[in-house]
């Protein structure tokens, strides 16, 4: 009986552990992803605002070209 106990106690301990360690993951992954989508997010307005930049270009470059 008392080798049932241990053998009780210590899988108790070793899922107690295990659930902690996955919590750890998942939080960490979490911040991950949020990281990934801020820069994600940040790439999209900088593409705009080159896109945005470069039809002023050409309409600029189509103007003097009409001059």
């Amino acid at each position: 009986m008392n080798n049932y106990s241990l053998l009780l106690i210590f899988s108790l301990l070793l899922v107690t552990f295990s659930c902690a360690d996955t919590k750890k993951e998942e939080e960490e992954t979490k911040a991950a992803v949020e990281k990934i989508e801020a820069v994600e997010n940040e790439l999209n307005e900088v593409s705009e605002e080159i896109e945005e930049k470069a039809e002023d270009l050409e309409n600029s470059l189509k103007d003097l070209e009409d001059l």
